[in-house]
């Protein structure tokens, strides 16, 4: 479920997302509540609330909760397009 606040930012409840990346987007995910794993750039990462992830265009990257769904905030520049998410 995402839930957009701007263009720029949005706040999503994951359970996982699929393998995608962007041509143009830059996100940076912060967990709000719960743990996150994000595998991007064919590295792992744990990331808990309060801590940060930057992915950069063109890097395959997907999410997921751990035991229970996370909660992110995704600030996004330029703004997330669904032509620019490209799921593979």
């Amino acid at each position: 479920m995402v839930a957009e606040i701007t263009p720029q930012r949005a706040v999503a409840i994951v359970e996982r997302s699929l393998q995608h990346f962007h041509h143009r987007t830059t996100e940076i995910y912060r967990v709000l509540r719960g743990t996150l794993y994000v595998a991007c750039g064919g590295q792992g990462y744990v990331l808990g609330p309060g801590e940060t992830i930057t992915i950069r265009p063109g890097q395959i990257h997907f999410a997921r909760g751990s035991d229970e769904p996370a909660w992110i905030e995704v600030l996004s520049e330029p703004p997330w397009t669904p032509d620019d998410h490209l799921i593979l």
